[in-house]
């Protein structure tokens, strides 16, 4: 099995959620992993969300986003 990526579990002011990076097809993305807490039918137990490139100047923090 050929390893495509990592995770770490963070702590931010909502909760845990994880952060990492996966390679598929020679394209690198970072993501975030945030527990679904209103699931309702057949919704994922978790959602997968494609992290913002850090930035020059950009002091958004990872806890700061709202889900």
């Amino acid at each position: 099995m050929k390893r495509i990526g990592g995770l770490w579990l963070k702590e931010g002011k909502n909760g845990k959620f994880f952060s990492g990076n996966v390679e598929v097809g020679g394209i690198k993305q970072g993501i975030l992993i945030f527990r679904n807490d209103k699931k309702e039918g057949n919704q994922p137990d978790y959602n997968i969300c494609e992290a913002e490139e850090k930035k020059e100047g950009n002091t958004q923090k990872q806890q700061d986003i709202p889900f």
